[in-house]
């Protein structure tokens, strides 16, 4: 059984570095990196003194910052409106040319215009995306350490082992222009003390997911596959595509002279799995982990329906693609019987949600069985194909008017909307009126 680095100085150059090495990855064998125990997460760094941006920019090495010194020689027009003795720069919406009809969507960003378009406006369009906080890199080390666990043979798929994955791939990252800013004090200088405290609450979600799912215990072929690209054309009109699932629907589609408009979404799928449910019979499942909090359901039923409905419907969209994908490779509906040997021919019907803590501060496990047979998966999955036809719909003409003030901003006090907002201009973007006093 192979024994990985233990009890040494985190992320110290060890002298010996062959049982890290021993785990034969493309992302850590490139490192020989020592790793310590949970207690001393983040315990050997030195300090470093790094630049920080109010937000962060899509484009490459440039902050928001950057983006307004440059907007204000570009925009002389609009200067006089944004700089006074006592105020920075602020944008402009015309420092951003036209706004652009989207490429595509994605599950993160349909959600975020259906749950404020003006948040929509400024990550998917301004490309004014937001910058990575500790929460978010929490996030990625753990996926990231829970994809490649996997990599291991069962036995050798430790607690120890997916916390020295975390720690590795943590080591690798810190430093980099994402996330070297996130635990600097007011100084300038790297809150140790605070890195520290991060590293542990994202050791101790990973060994929520050990307590509640053994890794020992998944034996191959699973995971069938692990962050899976999944795209497809949908088209505008949902009566038009796969999961419309009449005879009507197929006829009509089957004789239309031109081809249908449609639109791609795409996004990442954690985790496919093989499930037998039946003596001969085998389906797909999603996987899809959560590092935050799992909600809880302690309203009325009927409230909780909408609270549970509502967190599987990403992962109803990844359903989604991937049965126009199995059907765009047969160029037929496919049968509700046999498999391929590549599982493009298998039913995907169960999807489940793997939340890494809780109110009880366990992990919490939700699944989704999508229906026995796939007419009624389908029925579920067209509904899916109209929300994001209306999304898409409802975005083009947003941006067909032209006026960043058509996208209106939510209530929510933590949306990125509120933060963004207070760089632009007074009067330039829509804007709630406040209640009197």
């Amino acid at each position: 059984m192979m024994a990985m680095a233990s009890r040494s100085t985190l992320f110290s150059r060890p002298r010996n570095c062959g049982d890290v090495m021993a785990f034969s990855l493309r992302t850590f064998a490139r490192r020989g990196i020592s790793c310590g125990n949970r207690d001393d997460f983040g315990s050997c760094y030195h300090y470093s003194t790094f630049s920080r941006s109010g937000l962060s920019m899509a484009t490459p090495d440039m902050s928001i910052d950057t983006m307004v010194n440059q907007s204000s020689s570009s925009n002389s027009s609009s200067s006089a409106d944004r700089e006074t003795a006592d105020q920075p720069l602020m944008m402009h919406p015309s420092d951003f040319g036209e706004i652009p009809f989207p490429t595509h969507l994605s599950p993160s960003s349909a959600m975020e215009f259906r749950e404020c378009p003006q948040s929509f406006l400024f990550q998917y369009l301004y490309n004014l995306k937001q910058p990575t906080s500790p929460v978010l890199a929490k996030g990625s080390m753990c996926h990231k350490a829970l994809e490649h666990i996997f990599d291991l043979e069962p036995t050798d798929r430790t607690l120890e082992n997916l916390h020295n994955m975390l720690r590795v791939h943590w080591g690798e990252q810190r430093l980099k222009d994402e996330y070297k800013v996130l635990f600097e004090d007011d100084n300038g200088m790297r809150d140790l003390q605070a890195e520290r405290e991060w590293g542990q609450s994202a050791l101790q979600l990973l060994e929520n997911y050990y307590r509640s799912e053994d890794p020992r215990t998944v034996v191959r072929p699973n995971p069938y596959k692990r962050e899976v690209w999944v795209n497809a054309n949908l088209t505008v009109d949902p009566s038009l595509g796969v999961s419309s699932a009449t005879e009507k629907s197929l006829h009509d589609a089957a004789n239309v002279t031109s081809a249908p408009e449609t639109f791609k979404v795409r996004g990442i799928v954690d985790r496919i799995d093989m499930v037998k449910w039946s003596s001969q019979q085998v389906a797909l499942r999603i996987v899809d982990y959560k590092t935050g909090k799992a909600p809880t359901l302690k309203y009325s039923a009927s409230m909780n329906q909408q609270i549970f409905e509502k967190n599987f419907w990403q992962l109803k969209v990844y359903a989604l693609l991937l049965r126009e994908m199995a059907v765009a490779k047969s160029k037929t509906k496919p049968s509700n019987s046999g498999s391929g040997n590549d599982g493009s021919s298998m039913e995907l019907r169960y999807l489940k949600l793997h939340y890494l803590t809780s109110e009880k501060g366990r992990a919490k496990v939700w699944e989704m069985d999508l229906g026995e047979t796939q007419q009624i998966r389908d029925e579920t999955l067209q509904e899916v194909h109209q929300d994001l036809a209306k999304i898409w719909t409802d975005i083009r003409s947003l941006v067909a008017t032209q006026d960043p003030k058509s996208f209106t901003h939510c209530d929510r006090s933590f949306c990125y909307c509120h933060k963004c907002r207070e760089k632009f201009v007074p009067g330039t973007l829509y804007e709630r009126m406040k209640p009197s006093p």
